[in-house]
């Protein structure tokens, strides 16, 4: 008889929490690539440098330092390359992972959106299940792509009609429509789409989704408008107060066709208003905050400005980080004649490492055609750099005891035709590349000692090339690069083993540089192994200290991205996704 009351009592307890089961909650997040999300991880320490923030980086990690996941909160994400061509769906519960993902949807591509901290703290304050359905692709316009359908046809401003009218050069205005009909509404839906098939079978995604107490759409996040802000065409008039007052329209339309597609009239909608340069922008800031104030959506749409969130630090020392990068990117600077300008203030830091000194190195060389099928190239592409079959007897030619003795013997760089760019000329080279597209080249240098803290490869190439020491490959680059200076490769303390006293062998493979309207094709290659001793490498810290200084420095952890993409910085996307939340939670209590 006991038994036989607690099974009753256990019983009447379920039923009893069965009947008080709540909806699920589900909220949709969509947008362009803020949306997305490029916050980068390793941007997280940043978070806690600021007394405003670390509480927020708190909730977003375990107690070992491991991102967090929530364990009420499942993720839908559907994105994909910027014009939808290969979408696919992340699922899960929710943690880091489900920012941009690139052209791998369904892989954790090492980001954050807004959607992390968002959950994180509507988990903490609801205390129920929670579905997020997120849809965000690069790039992608309100005008255009996320049309609304109750928006109408896109038609060309008169402004812009105007301006057309007067260039000759103009587009082909019927192609042009043709080809915006086509694009207008195709990411809205998709957006649908996806929340109605998600919506079909919660529990596929949410397996705690009680199919009984349903599910509510407890609101919808919107966090877009790049491509609007820049739109000349769509939006003339630079400096005009009412320049953005279309973007008004269509967001109004927007708010009230997901409504409609989704049944849910009274849906809580939030814009995220556009917050990039911070106080800028003012004119397309109020042009996306005024559907708030439009008295059909008073009280349950909700304009949040993300511009406080803009980080100033970061801004101020992204200049100097792009001055930084590129003094301890390149080995050497070039004058207009493509020779080595000894007088720039960042040569003599580094020391070449061997003997003969590079500029009296002798390298012997041949050049190679691809032959086969496969290692020609169907069409022409900027990035050509690829691996060839090579002739028989030459597939071992990068090791040390190869016969290079009957390949033609010349000083680097090695070069052909004329490459011209950035107010340098590549056209005098002490050797001739020659015919073919390959090039492969060999020198031995002799090293008595090994004491530098740190080594590089000085590089000078066009295209992709592949750097092999002691018949070791010690780095490969596949693409490509206008930009006539020696490039710097430090090397990684197993590539420094491969360095010995005595006779060592630095072997290069590359290829040429040619476009469809090119008279000639042209080239030039040259590596070169430097070293920097400990005393020259604190006199370089310190002379660097000058251009990023250790504050600066500090501001760019915090940044994995560029500026239009809020830096990358999860500072501001964890600010962000707590304030989405916090306007939102109101409504749901």
């Amino acid at each position: 008889m006991k038994t036989k009351v607690i099974l009753t009592a256990a019983l009447l307890g379920v039923s009893t929490l069965n009947c008080f089961a709540k909806p699920l909650k589900v909220f949709i997040m969509a947008g362009q690539s803020n949306m997305e999300g490029h916050a980068a991880i390793n941007t997280f320490d940043y978070i806690g440098k600021d007394p405003l923030t670390a509480p927020i980086l708190k909730e977003m990690r375990n107690p070992d330092g491991t991102p967090r996941v929530c364990d009420k909160v499942w993720m839908s994400y559907l994105t994909g390359p910027y014009d939808g061509s290969a979408n696919g769906e992340g699922l899960g519960k929710l943690t880091t992972g489900f920012g941009a993902r690139d052209d791998q949807p369904t892989k954790n591509g090492g980001k954050i959106g807004p959607e992390f901290t968002f959950g994180i703290y509507m988990e903490k304050e609801l205390k129920e299940p929670i579905l997020i359905i997120k849809t965000a692709w690069g790039g992608r316009s309100l005008n255009t792509e996320f049309r609304p359908p109750s928006a109408g046809q896109y038609k060309l401003p008169k402004e812009t009609l105007a301006e057309w009218d007067r260039n000759p050069n103009a587009p082909d205005r019927k192609k042009w429509q043709e080809d915006k009909d086509a694009a207008s509404g195709v990411f809205y839906r998709m957006m649908i789409d996806h929340v109605k098939r998600v919506l079909a079978d919660p529990r596929r995604v949410c397996p705690e989704y009680d199919g009984k107490a349903g599910f509510e759409i407890a609101g919808f996040v919107w966090l877009q408008g790049f491509n609007d802000l820049v739109d000349d065409t769509t939006y003339p008039g630079s400096g005009q107060p009412a320049r953005y007052d279309e973007y008004s329209r269509l967001l109004a339309h927007f708010i009230r066709d997901v409504r409609k597609d989704l049944s849910a009239p009274k849906m809580p909608f939030v814009i995220g208003v556009l917050g990039v340069d911070g106080d800028k922008h003012v004119n397309f800031r109020k042009a996306m905050a005024a559907p708030a104030d439009m008295p059909e959506f008073k009280g349950n749409v909700i304009a949040v400005d993300t511009a406080p969130f803009w980080d100033y630090d970061i801004a101020a020392a992204e200049p100097k980080q792009g001055k930084y990068n590129n003094i301890v990117g390149t080995s050497h600077s070039l004058k207009a004649d493509g020779t080595i300008d000894k007088d720039w203030k960042w040569e003599n830091y580094w020391k070449p490492v061997g003997q003969p000194l590079p500029e009296e190195r002798l390298w012997r060389f041949t050049t190679i055609n691809p032959t086969g099928k496969k290692d020609k190239p169907e069409k022409y592409d900027a990035r050509r750099f690829r691996d060839i079959t090579m002739p028989a007897g030459m597939e071992n030619w990068f090791m040390p005891d190869f016969d290079d003795s009957k390949w033609t013997e010349g000083k680097a760089p090695i070069g052909k035709g004329v490459w011209k760019h950035s107010g340098i000329t590549l056209a005098k080279f002490p050797s001739k590349w020659g015919d073919g597209e390959f090039l492969l080249m060999r020198t031995t240098f002799e090293i008595e000692d090994l004491n530098f803290e740190s080594y590089r490869i000085a590089n000078l190439a066009r295209q992709g090339f592949h750097v092999y020491l002691n018949g070791n490959n010690i780095h490969t680059y596949i693409w490509w690069q206008d930009k006539p200076v020696y490039g710097c490769i430090v090397l990684e303390k197993e590539q420094i083993k491969l360095l010995k006293k005595g006779k060592n062998v630095l072997a290069v493979y590359a290829n040429d540089e040619y476009d469809l309207n090119s008279p000639e094709r042209y080239a030039a290659i040259d590596m070169r192994i430097e070293g920097i001793t400990k005393p020259d490498k604190e006199k370089l810290d310190l002379a660097l200290e000058e251009v990023l200084p250790h504050k600066d420095r500090e501001a760019t952890k915090g940044a994995s991205n560029g500026g239009y993409h809020y830096f990358g910085s999860a500072k501001i996307f964890a600010q962000m996704g707590k304030a989405f939340a916090e306007a939102l939670l109101p409504v749901q209590k």
